[in-house]
Order: C-alpha cells, then structure tokens, then sequence
C-alpha cells in the first residue's frame, strides 16, 4: 500500500501535511500527518510574537511572504522527503465501505516517502489502488456531509502567474479534480476529528462555526454556475468561540482549523492546544484563546484583502492586453442603470450598461466585449458583443 506521501501544487515549498493508507485485515487504517510546528516554536517567543503579527502567510502570483522564516516553514517544520519530522498524525480506522470506526491522536516522528503534485495524483487516480482507496474515503465522507446539511459550493480557481517570458497567464483549475477533492475532503476530516478530540478532553481552541444559509439554492452539488455564486453571497459568516458549536456550511457538528500550523497561526494555536493534552505544552486559557482571536482579526482580514487585490490586479493586467476580445457572462442581477454581470472566464463582477428596452433575468447568457480595462485603477468594463 501507499507509504508516507504528500500531496501539493507544483510550485510547493512548505509541506505541512501528508498522507498514508494501509489496509490491514478488513478495515482501512488512514493517516492524516501535520507537521509539529510547536516542536519548534515556542509559545511566547520572537518568532512566536512576530508570527502572530502576521497572521499568516501570503501568497501572490509574484511574492510570497511566510509566516514563519524559511529556514523553518521551507526546511525543519517542512515534510520534506527523506527527512525525519515531528508529527500530529490523526489515525483512523474506517470499514471497507468507508465508514469511520474510531480514531485515535498521536504525536510521532514520521519520514515521508514521496512527493506527488495534484497532477500525478489526477493521472494515476484510476489505476493506483491507494489512491483509489483514499478517493473512496473522501466521496464517502463529502457524502455523509451533504447529508448532514452541507452547503457544497463548487466553483474553479482562476490561477494567475507570471509565465517563461514573463508575460502573464491564466487558467482555470478545478477544485473538483481527484487530486484537489482529495486532500479537501480528507483535511477537512482531520479538521473535524482534531475539534471532536478537543471537545472531549474540554480543551478550549478555536472552534469555526456557522449558522445555516439565509437560503438554498439547490440541492447536494447540482448547482449552476450562477446558483453557486449566489449561494456563496447567502451564506453567513463563521465565527470563532473556544467552545465548539455546530458549523452548517460543512455539515459538522464541531471544527477546527488545524492542518495548515505553518502557514496559519490560527491553526498553529490550536495544534499547541493538541499538544498540551499530551502534557508536552502549557495549554491556553479560554480568556487567551478569546484574546488570540481578538488579536488575529486585524491581520488576518489584511491577509484576505491583499491576496485577493493582488490576484485581481494581475488578472486585470492580462485582460488590458485583450480590449476588443469577446466574452460569455450570465447576468447576476438588475440594477438601475443596467445589470450586473459576471465573466464566465475569469470570474470577475462588472456592470453592463444597457438602454432601456433590453429584458434581461439572473442566469440569462449574454456575449460582451472587452471595452476598457485599467488594473491599477481596478476598472474593466464592457459593451453587449
């Protein structure tokens, strides 16, 4: 069976989880291994502090900005192959249909053994048997979600980057891929089984929540592209308590963050957590947790907004050289002077001006031309095609 892998983007370079599968008499036995950041770095300390001033690392096209130094995001706390590290593995016995049996937490050393990109995953994904395997455990699990009331929210990424001759490109990657569904389905497994394990030692963390949707559009995952859209617009914003409560969009009864602690101090807080019920830490307070995420709320919504300024600007820098160029948009809404529309493409919002006369629905398809585009004023507009 598969030894220790793991599974990233081609252009990686710290590796915070991995992944085994082993089958042993009648049950699958699935290992979901983090990296021990916490080994590592000490609550308090310089790289701590200034860590927790960041928030997070940021990633752009043409920058990335770590949390933690590289030295350590990219080497020592890195699942690196080849290299022995400190891990949080979540082991879980699950029946030959898939079905959870039971789990179990433990701190180890582990070695990962190879490096597979989402892209070997999608080639070997109906040939490999472990991966096979670990394809069955994620469907089965998205299925038992939806059927706790999940809101399945299925739309592509828009990967901008900066190509050999450094002009800018563009392309579509789909979430849905057996690579991507995956490593999403089984983190958010791991996510899941780390707050269960929480709430049974009364460990207070960051716990994500979130009331049900102020509507549904539709059922399971047979959205349009327009009825996702607008149902991302319906859904209510998570919260973040140390006590776990129900998280509707997921269709979990309790969750955490807790598999990316080199990237995220949100989930790093909540692995130390982990770590104290092993005795190998101080655990937090319930006031401290509730300070720490008072604390991140700035940084992190800086986080978000320069992530996606600086993915819109480059974006908006590969459609200026393509003024003129005809495109397929699905109307969102009417507003007063015309519609607002969005670009099938590139999944980017803009508004149609139109004379009065033209009768158009949401989810109606229309053809438009790139009329102007300005990135760094964050402008694009457009005329019927």
């Amino acid at each position: 069976m598969l030894p220790v892998i793991t599974i990233d983007g081609l252009s990686t370079t710290d590796f915070d989880d991995a992944l085994s599968i082993e089958e042993i008499d009648n049950h699958y036995r699935l290992g979901i291994h983090i990296s021990d950041v916490g080994h590592f770095i000490k609550k308090g300390d310089i790289i701590d502090q200034e860590a927790l001033a960041r928030g997070s690392s940021i990633y752009m096209m043409d920058q990335k900005i770590s949390m933690i130094p590289p030295e350590l995001s990219e080497d020592l706390c890195s699942l690196k192959v080849g290299e022995l590290r400190p891990a949080i593995n979540i082991m879980v016995n699950l029946s030959q249909s898939c079905e959870i049996i039971d789990y179990e937490i433990i701190p180890s050393m582990i070695k990962v053994a190879h490096r597979l990109t989402y892209y070997d995953v999608n080639i070997i994904a109906d040939d490999d048997k472990g991966i096979i395997i670990l394809r069955d455990i994620a469907e089965k699990f998205r299925q038992d979600r939806m059927a706790s009331g999940a809101v399945q929210i299925t739309l592509p990424d828009i990967n901008v980057w900066i190509d050999g001759d450094g002009e800018v490109a563009v392309s579509r990657i789909n979430r849905e891929s057996p690579g991507r569904m995956l490593v999403s389905e089984i983190m958010i497994m791991a996510n899941w089984l780390m707050a269960k394990f929480l709430a049974e030692h009364n460990m207070p963390a960051i716990f994500r929540s979130q009331t049900a949707p102020r509507e549904r559009l539709y059922k399971g995952n047979e959205g349009t592209l327009f009825k996702n859209w607008m149902q991302r617009r319906l859904l209510n914003r998570f919260v973040l308590r140390h006590e776990p409560e129900h998280h509707s969009g997921l269709g979990l009864n309790a969750y955490v963050t807790a598999t990316s602690p080199i990237r995220k101090y949100f989930d790093l807080a909540t692995q130390r957590q982990i770590r104290a019920v092993f005795g190998l830490e101080e655990p937090s307070t319930p006031e401290q947790i509730d300070n720490m995420i008072q604390l991140l709320e700035q940084p992190m919504g800086c986080v978000t907004k320069i992530q996606y300024n600086r993915n819109k600007y480059w974006l908006l820098k590969y459609l200026e050289k393509r003024i003129g160029q005809k495109e397929e948009a699905v109307v969102l809404s009417k507003k007063r002077t015309g519609f607002q529309i969005l670009l099938k493409e590139y999944l980017i919002e803009c508004d149609l001006s139109l004379p009065n006369g033209f009768d158009l629905k949401p989810e109606d398809l229309v053809q438009v031309k790139i009329q102007h585009v300005n990135a760094r004023r964050d402008v694009v507009s457009v005329f019927m095609g």
